[in-house]
């Protein structure tokens, strides 16, 4: 089908940003991809159409349908024109390869939360190219004071101000991404023996850092708004032990719940109530649509040790996080961060602070807000009318997509297996003995553009519509 030159003049009309008026088409059409408004296969307008419709120079649409391209958005083909790129059109979605290809399917990974990818080798070549040329390279090969430099914890304080969280130099500590501060904390908090509350779906790496200090655990249920306070405070009055709760308040992983105001505020008095130190996990609380709730260390500072890392924001290979807390708790991160590592990798760091300083980290995660948006735009309009899925819920890097009966999230898997999506277990994220839940997590950010996952969306959509899970005979094992 050809599209309509006129609703590229629609989208440009209702878009507020500022900018070049090429880059502004290929955003314009991003959302008519990720809106539905375009599907694959799609035929775009020739650059002359589009160009006396929108009243701009040819080259200026040439130009931005070398920019949507790039993004896979669009494939074109000399004679035949540009059209919207989908399974088609994706070499690891194709039943077979096309001619020129190797065989053998290209896996798209759903599995693993990372950010995704624009400029960010460009900045890095950038970065590095100044370090080479500076005068005290050297300063990189030494040692670093094991909390960081009071210079990068500067900088790191900055950049918590971001989240709301107010927290001077000496209470901030620099960690080796953001399980190293989860074990960090956890190592402040509580001893071997005491227990850790978590919600009942929880992140993996804090059952395995509890594991390794030797420290309980007890789960606290939770809903779609998240951890219910009430459950907390049962959970409390049973359990003798529970010295800390691990909670993730902001686009909740794996669930993406946020906890709203009131919520907030009943855990944070809960916590004094009870005496129980919170360990507040803000992985992903920059990227998230909830922006403006204040994060617990805001409501009960004396007793919150807050962490994130630039590791879902920017890049998981700087390896850099940062914690903050309370003076009387500030005080131990040292000596676990010398147990642990002994101190900050220097050359990672000093990458990491001089994309915070010199505004590099700002471009990138304005960037990474804006194409995680369309990420999951394009996830809902996609899932959310299959048969299959009951509802979809999407922020940050992931979504969070409910299954009807009697679909199970094993089956899912192993369905978007066959198709080249892995799928991480949901049982991995379960905190109870309980059954895992009858949904999957699918993580957004992976994909090295929007067509790509635009594409496979399709591809999983339509294989839950025309299949049937393995037990809908109603033959039960």
């Amino acid at each position: 089908m050809a599209a309509d030159p006129r609703l590229f003049a629609r989208l440009l009309e209702d878009d507020a940003t500022t900018g070049p008026v090429y880059r502004r088409i290929a955003e314009a059409i991003a959302t008519a991809v990720t809106t539905g408004s375009l599907s694959a296969g799609d035929r775009l307008p020739t650059h002359r159409e589009l160009a006396r419709e929108l009243g701009v120079a040819v080259p200026t649409v040439s130009r931005a349908y070398r920019e949507a391209e790039e993004q896979g958005l669009v494939t074109s083909t000399v004679g035949r024109g540009t059209f919207v790129a989908g399974a088609s059109g994706i070499p690891h979605l194709r039943d077979t390869p096309a001619p020129g290809e190797s065989s053998g399917p290209v896996r798209l990974d759903m599995a693993v939360n990372a950010p995704a990818r624009g400029r960010h080798e460009e900045m890095l070549r950038r970065t590095l190219a100044t370090f080479a040329a500076s005068a005290d390279l050297g300063a990189l090969l030494g040692y670093e004071p094991d909390i960081g430099s009071r210079e990068h914890r500067h900088g790191a304080s900055r950049w918590l101000a971001r989240s709301g969280v107010e927290a001077g130099p000496d209470q901030v500590a620099i960690c080796h991404g953001s399980q190293h501060a989860l074990l960090v904390a956890f190592g402040a908090a509580l001893r071997a023996g005491e227990t850790l509350l978590t919600e009942s779906l929880t992140y993996p790496g804090a059952k395995s850092a509890a594991q390794l200090l030797g420290i309980g655990r007890s789960a606290v249920a939770m809903d779609d708004e998240g951890l219910i306070p009430e459950a907390l405070e049962e959970a409390c009055a049973a359990t003798p032990a529970a010295r800390a709760l691990y909670c993730m308040p902001t686009a909740h992983n794996p669930t993406t719940a946020t906890l709203p105001l009131a919520r907030r505020e009943a855990i944070a008095g809960i916590a004094r109530r009870h005496d129980l130190i919170i360990v507040e996990d803000d992985a992903f609380g920059l990227l998230s649509d909830h922006t403006g709730l204040p994060p617990l260390a805001a409501l009960a500072p004396e007793r919150t040790l807050f962490l994130t890392s630039l590791s879902k924001t920017l890049a998981p290979g700087l390896r850099c996080g940062f914690l903050a807390g309370p003076p009387e708790l500030a005080g131990r991160l040292g000596a676990l961060i010398r147990a642990t590592v002994f101190n900050p990798a220097p050359l990672a760091t000093a990458v990491a602070l001089s994309w915070l300083g010199d505004g590099t980290a700002d471009r990138l995660l304005d960037w990474q807000r804006q194409e995680m948006r369309r990420r999951r735009t394009a996830t809902v309009n996609l899932l959310a009318g299959t048969p299959a899925i009951s509802a979809v819920r999407a922020d940050a890097l992931h979504a969070w997509v409910e299954l009807r009966e009697p679909w199970t999230a094993s089956e899912v898997l192993a369905l978007a297996e066959g198709h080249g999506i892995s799928l991480g277990p949901t049982l991995y994220f379960s905190a109870t003995e309980e059954p895992s839940p009858r949904a999957v997590r699918m993580c957004l950010g992976n994909a090295p553009d929007v067509g790509t996952l635009t594409g496979a969306l399709r591809t999983l959509a339509d294989a839950l519509t025309r299949g049937r899970p393995a037990w809908a005979a109603n033959a039960r094992v």
